[in-house]
């Protein structure tokens, strides 16, 4: 496991403890292990938070582009939400973290890119 993974995990233990959050299922942790995986040759490292509903989000923000969250929820699905150059954007798209091979989606891809421009 990631140790940006293992932290967010950390984190949140007292809160899942306390104040009832809910524990990330086995299948939300492996998206978000792949997701990590797919971001990591690329792009800056993500800030990684485990949300109160179980969900894992990896956050970017650059100072001149604006920011960009990627969320999953074990549901086979990866939202969206950013704002870069001032466009705001929100989308959830299908995405397998199982499938041989399994890429970004599209959009998700995209959004980075404009974030952090590269040659990924």
């Amino acid at each position: 496991m990631s140790p940006l993974l293992s932290s967010a995990l950390s984190e949140v233990q007292p809160f899942i403890a306390e104040r009832g959050w809910h524990a990330p299922a086995p299948s939300t942790l492996h998206e978000a292990q792949r997701l990590l995986e797919l971001t990591a040759a690329a792009w800056p490292a993500p800030e990684v938070t485990v949300e109160p509903e179980g969900a894992i989000a990896l956050a970017w923000e650059s100072a001149e582009r604006g920011w960009l969250k990627l969320s999953v929820r074990g549901q086979g699905e990866l939202a969206h939400e950013a704002v870069i150059d001032g466009d705001e954007y929100e989308q959830v798209e299908a995405w397998s973290a199982d499938a041989a091979g399994a890429t970004l989606p599209d959009w998700a891809h995209e959004l980075l890119r404009r974030l952090w421009p590269c040659d990924a």
